[in-house]
């Protein structure tokens, strides 16, 4: 069973398809998307569930309901993450507060309380988080993803001698994003397709990519190198 969060539309709803095509059982986790999820879920014959990660209320509540239908989780794609167009200093308190909830401190609750069963986790996180530069154009969630970068990393290396897989897959520009004009930035002059990161996505959890761990592999066709 593996738990693909944001998992009713976008990216999440191909990892859910790709996922699927392999074979695994899924639960697609989504928000306020209940029609699309069960649209998906019948296509997938996966399983569905609702969940507010906005707040830690509503991850512990989401935790428990999710762990009493589902005890024995073996894969976590942690996809939910919010995203903020803004500099460090145009970004009030409320929004880092609100972005590190989502995009960090909800998957790393996830991955605590699921880790008796747990055998391969991917984070989905962005492009340029190996660069190490300064970063203006969307400065708290880039400082959100390298914290969950640093979480991957830290749990990769804690959990490889119980042969636990972490990951981090991070598309650049995809053909959906928001900022879709920065295309021109992408030194392959084109987006990526949800088909090809979710395919990345896919491999890491088959029997093949077991011995890869602790790694973040871009989806980008050169952006931010």
């Amino acid at each position: 069973m593996i738990l693909v969060t944001g998992g009713a539309k976008g990216l999440g709803a191909e990892i859910c398809a790709e996922l699927a095509q392999r074979g695994h059982s899924v639960v697609i986790h989504y928000y306020q998307s209940q029609k699309a999820a069960e649209i998906l879920a019948e296509q997938c014959q996966a399983e569905t569930i609702q969940g507010d990660f906005s707040t830690p209320a509503g991850v512990e509540a989401f935790i428990k309901n999710y762990r009493g239908r589902f005890p024995s989780t073996q894969g976590l794609v942690n996809n939910v993450g919010n995203y903020l167009i803004a500099p460090a200093s145009k970004t009030t308190h409320q929004a880092w507060r609100d972005l590190f909830q989502t995009n960090f401190f909800a998957p790393q609750a996830l991955i605590q309380a699921l880790l008796p069963s747990l055998k391969s986790v991917v984070n989905i996180g962005t492009a340029g988080l190996h660069s190490d530069r300064a970063e203006t154009y969307a400065s708290a969630y880039m400082a959100t993803k390298s914290a969950l970068w640093f979480l991957t990393r830290s749990l990769a290396k804690e959990l490889a001698p119980d042969h636990v897989t972490v990951n981090m897959v991070s598309p650049g520009i995809l053909e959906t994003s928001v900022d879709i004009e920065k295309v021109s930035k992408v030194p392959m002059k084109r987006p990526a397709t949800l088909k090809e990161a979710a395919h990345l996505v896919g491999f890491l959890f088959e029997k093949d990519s077991r011995y890869i761990t602790g790694q973040n592999i871009e989806v980008a066709g050169g952006f931010k190198l």
